[in-house]
């Protein structure tokens, strides 16, 4: 779990491909992870090198295209990122996996997030399933959703959209 002591150097070591105004939304958010209690900012560390980060929040309004609060029990992955370097060596997964363990420690009835280009990833890997297709900026994108148990989701058929 990052302290506030790793936001700094956490954004500088991978934040390399960000303006300098992304860069400075990037720093506050990760700063709001690390200072409330709801939330953690998971780190990767290679060495001295922070290779990769997962930030995880213990609840989040889904977006607009799904009626009502389905996930209201489920934990939010808000970022993953893994340095281009390091990438396919199982950082990612291996951060899923703690971030996963985190809203379990909560007792949260699953896990959601929405992702660009991953979902077969995260479905393929860790039993995801692709709930809803949202767009987010002019982008399309899948909200993807795991439950820790058979008995976790109050509507399953929410899975099967």
């Amino acid at each position: 779990m990052a302290r506030w002591e790793d936001v700094s150097s956490t954004v500088a070591q991978l934040s390399g491909h960000m303006d300098e105004g992304r860069r400075g939304v990037f720093h506050q958010k990760l700063a709001r992870y690390v200072r409330k209690p709801d939330r953690d900012l998971i780190i990767a560390v290679n060495g001295e090198r922070i290779v990769g980060l997962f930030c995880i929040i213990e609840a989040l309004s889904t977006p607009k295209a799904l009626p009502g609060e389905p996930f209201h029990q489920f934990a939010c992955c808000t970022g993953l990122l893994v340095d281009s370097g390091y990438r396919r060596q199982g950082i990612g997964a291996g951060l899923v996996r703690r971030g996963e363990e985190w809203a379990m420690e909560r007792g949260k009835a699953g896990l959601w997030l929405v992702t660009h280009g991953a979902a077969s990833w995260y479905a393929r890997h860790f039993g995801y399933e692709p709930v809803a297709r949202v767009w987010e900026k002019g982008v399309a994108k899948t909200l993807m959703a795991k439950c820790f148990s058979e008995s976790s989701l109050s509507s399953p058929a929410v899975l099967s959209r």
